[in-house]
């Protein structure tokens, strides 16, 4: 059986991973993916825990493969939402 701090550990890691992607979209999607994961498998125990603990593992490392394949492959050209507002600009 996984320990707490192991699927803790394994959580953290994984919305780390997310947020290192360039594009919104997809950082707030990957994001909310590991978040709604981890709260609909909250309350396993026993084989099935372990079992989706795998299955974490397994996806953190696509999860990180992609966030490499985004790097190398991703518009350089920041989102609409990644941009921070001038306030001097806008305030005459």
């Amino acid at each position: 059986m996984a320990a707490a701090a192991e699927v803790l550990n394994l959580y953290r890691s994984m919305l780390r991973s997310s947020a290192k992607f360039s594009n919104y979209n997809i950082r707030e999607y990957t994001k909310r993916k590991v978040q709604e994961g981890f709260h609909a498998n909250a309350r396993l125990a026993g084989e099935e825990a372990a079992a989706a603990v795998s299955k974490a593992k397994a996806d953190h490392a696509v999860l990180q493969r992609q966030v490499e394949v985004y790097r190398m492959f991703g518009s350089p050209i920041k989102s609409v939402l990644d941009l921070k507002p001038d306030i001097k600009n806008l305030v005459r």
